[in-house]
């Protein structure tokens, strides 16, 4: 599936998911909508980090 045919599928709009392209923030029902597009569990896309670990993502 191209990027095109995911945004559609998830009705995503562009500057959202080049939101998620370039590690920004999105709701959590963009994510539900991109899992259910590509048939997946939301475990499968997003990694959880422990707050206390946050600083160190920008090293």
């Amino acid at each position: 599936m191209t990027n095109n045919e995911l945004m559609e599928k998830a009705k995503v709009s562009k500057s959202t998911f080049y939101k998620i392209k370039n590690g920004q923030n999105v709701t959590t029902d963009v994510l539900l909508r991109i899992c259910s597009a590509l048939d997946c569990d939301i475990k499968e896309i997003v990694e959880c980090v422990n707050i206390e670990n946050r600083s160190n993502l920008s090293d």
